[in-house]
């Protein structure tokens, strides 16, 4: 079966172009964001698209997340020149409560919330 997560990435207007470019470069890549994640266009109105999945196997290795990581990174090289972190939110849950990861400064709203139900 394997370890799951819920994941969603929103990628803002301004990295549009070098996201569409991993988009070309990756068959699985395009598969796993406008095949099987539940999206949403322009979010929050700005041209941004929201991408999100749940119960997802995110492993590196995996020739789509593979890809998905060098486009956040490339966006995280590309801070100092033109604030590209700045664009662009990953959030990424896993099943242990300790296991969370946020990459990326835009879109602060997409975040970890915990809470205890009864």
């Amino acid at each position: 079966m394997g370890y799951r997560s819920e994941v969603v990435l929103v990628v803002g207007a301004e990295v549009m172009a070098q996201f569409m470019v991993t988009m070309a470069k990756s068959t699985e890549a395009r598969s796993l964001c406008f095949g099987d994640a539940q999206m949403v266009k322009n979010y929050q109105e700005t041209g941004s698209i929201l991408f999100q999945w749940d119960f997802i196997k995110w492993y590196e290795g995996y020739e789509a997340i593979d890809a998905l990581s060098d486009f956040m990174d490339w966006c995280d090289a590309e801070e100092d020149v033109d604030g590209s972190a700045e664009h662009f939110r990953f959030v990424r849950v896993g099943e242990d409560t300790s296991d969370f990861v946020c990459r990326g400064f835009g879109f602060e709203d997409v975040n970890v919330e915990r809470s205890i139900s009864w």
